[in-house]
């Protein structure tokens, strides 16, 4: 028996104990028969070519474990490994969401109803019980039981460090607008920034004025309807710029955004999010929205602000 564990590097500590507590110690899986990249003994030796180590390795895997995270969804190599156990049909896939991660960001295998939550104490349990059935292990249930209490009470105690302060994330928030019934109007509305909100984004001497602007700007979303994207648009691109990012050049933005940032408009280290909404993934046509910001708590539009004309800068 093989089986093979697809991580993000930055989850190793979580990967590191669930190999030890859940698999080895709890389940009675012989080290020898994990691959596992992150654990010492377990994955590529010195010198190996890892591609071919690991394609070797998940070609002989009866299980391949997926240990989704947003750094697992950001690693080509971790997306490519989840590709390649999809298409193998001798491989039983097992999908965990580790903190931070909700079934409704994950696409398809949420649509499959393939996922468990790493922490649902039910889904380790049945874990325990189909290796050990399968692969014909004593069920110690006791030595079990005490494994995965030592399991969950690490996994709690690094559950802040995968927590997203943006809550819902921007791919949540995002996937609200190529939904079905989508309402844009409303949804646009909602996120009509407050007097604070302008406050945390804009510098003293702009976040008033900035508040009056938007406020006349939401009248006209009241006053005319915007078409719904769906079914036209279900694919949707989001790019992040900072504040930050822009004075060191390494966020690309364009020349007003630049301007304003250099002449002081915002506050330090503001976070923008735009939005691209598409017909298809490939493609880099759609219909953009700029900017939607991260403030008190909630998710605020702040309509690409023109700032020669709006805020009348020399």
């Amino acid at each position: 028996m093989k089986i093979f564990i697809s991580h993000s590097s930055k989850d190793k500590k979580v990967v590191d104990c669930f190999v030890t507590n859940i698999l080895i110690l709890g389940c009675g899986i012989n080290e020898s028969d994990i691959f596992c990249t992150s654990v010492d003994g377990l994955g590529i030796r010195t010198g190996d070519d890892f591609r071919i180590h690991i394609r070797q390795n998940l070609l002989k895997a009866d299980y391949s474990f997926l240990f989704i995270s947003n750094s697992y969804k950001t690693s080509d190599i971790c997306l490519n490994e989840m590709g390649a156990a999809w298409a193998l049909d001798n491989v039983n896939v097992k999908p965990f969401l580790l903190p931070g991660i909700g079934f409704h960001s994950i696409g398809t295998l949420y649509s499959v109803k393939q996922a468990a939550k790493l922490d649902d104490p039910y889904a380790l349990d049945e874990l325990f019980s189909e290796l050990t059935e399968r692969y014909k292990i004593e069920k110690k249930v006791s030595r079990w039981n005490k494994s995965k209490e030592d399991f969950l009470a690490v996994l709690n105690q690094v559950r802040k460090s995968y927590i997203d302060p943006i809550h819902p994330t921007p791919h949540e928030f995002f996937s609200e607008f190529v939904q079905r019934n989508a309402n844009i109007n409303e949804l646009l509305l909602a996120c009509h920034p407050t007097l604070l909100d302008c406050r945390r984004i804009f510098s003293q001497e702009y976040y008033v004025k900035s508040f009056e602007i938007y406020c006349k700007i939401s009248v006209g979303l009241i006053e005319q309807s915007t078409a719904p994207l769906y079914p036209e648009k279900k694919f949707f691109k989001i790019t992040r710029l900072s504040t930050s990012g822009i004075l060191s050049g390494e966020d690309d933005a364009p020349g007003g955004m630049v301007e304003a940032v250099k002449y002081g408009v915002f506050n330090y280290n503001v976070k923008f999010y735009s939005v691209e909404f598409l017909e298809r993934e490939e493609t880099n046509y759609g219909i953009g929205y700029k900017y939607f910001c991260y403030v008190n708590g909630r998710w605020v539009f702040i309509p690409k602000p023109y700032f020669k004309d709006i805020l009348k800068l020399d």
